[in-house]
């Protein structure tokens, strides 16, 4: 991607967030990233969905300028599990990345999670334990998995790409329920893409190229899937032992060269929380929209 930036005359750092610092800091979003000076916000970059209730609340210093992906999370169980359907959590344990809990998310895993435990007649806070993974068993996170499936610790996982990918390659889980596969989760961006205030208010220009070359490498990635995926590892972004098809699928489905009326959709998701109470604000969903979001 650095190359699409180059091309508009803009000198980028790639650089991958500490996600672990950012919430352990009690940060209010992942675009936090380790330099000389120390932990230091991103100019720009993706931020979930999940944090809307940090952006509502004037929390997080960015525009939201375009819509990201489609879906890269899935809540997965053992092959051979008898649970079938989301009601089958009932009283069962899902792990999830520590990144995925409240505070810095809105709701005891993400927002996918919790309407589908919902939808299914469960109450998220009552009916299932959700607990986070420890950090330091991310970076062997599939023999992590593999064990607790097999001595019964867990009931299910839950897990951003490639992990999911990882677990069913080695035929170490299926999926429960996906945001990328599965209506209306995959309707609408899981992440959105931000541009600190200070650059587009001040540098509009700056700013314009910069979504310019985001929006240029995202049709490339749609268009090259297995060469955004080698480029990826070479520059140290994805597992280098990730098989590289397999995730170019996957790089497909999770629709980058796809479309939705981002302001109408960041109005029913602002909506959809403020009625579950998870954004407390006297602003309407419009006004929210005219705030943080530039076309």
């Amino acid at each position: 991607m650095k190359g699409f930036f180059a091309e508009e005359g803009l000198r980028v750092q790639g650089m991958m967030t500490d996600m672990r610092s950012a919430v352990e800091q009690g940060k209010p979003h992942m675009l936090w990233v380790k330099t000389e000076q120390g932990l230091t916000e991103a100019d720009f970059g993706y931020l979930d969905l999940d944090q809307l209730h940090h952006i509502a609340a004037g929390k997080v210093d960015y525009y939201i300028v375009d819509g990201g992906n489609f879906g890269c999370q899935e809540v997965l169980v053992p092959p051979d599990s008898p649970l079938k359907s989301t009601a089958d959590l009932k009283g069962k344990t899902i792990v999830m990345p520590p990144s995925w809990a409240t505070p810095f998310l809105s709701t005891q895993g993400p927002w996918f999670v919790h309407q589908e435990l919902k939808a299914a007649g469960l109450e998220p806070s009552k009916d299932v334990t959700m607990t986070p993974i420890p950090w330091d068993a991310l970076p062997k996170v599939t023999d992590y998995v593999a064990d607790g499936f097999k001595t019964g610790k867990f009931a299910a996982v839950g897990v951003t790409q490639p992990i999911p990918l990882l677990l069913r390659e080695q035929k170490l889980a299926r999926p429960l329920f996906t945001r990328t596969y599965q209506a209306p989760y995959n309707q609408e961006y899981c992440c959105v893409f931000m541009i600190k205030r200070a650059i587009v208010d001040g540098q509009p220009d700056k700013a314009a190229l910069i979504v310019r070359a985001f929006r240029r490498a995202k049709q490339w990635v749609a268009q090259n899937p297995s060469k955004a995926v080698i480029a990826a590892q070479a520059a140290g972004y994805y597992g280098a032992t990730i098989p590289v098809e397999p995730s170019a699928n996957e790089a497909v489905s999770f629709g980058f060269d796809r479309e939705v009326d981002l302001e109408q959709m960041l109005e029913r998701a602002f909506k959809e929380r403020m009625e579950a109470g998870v954004i407390k604000t006297d602003k309407t969903p419009k006004e929210l929209v005219r705030l943080h979001y530039r076309r």
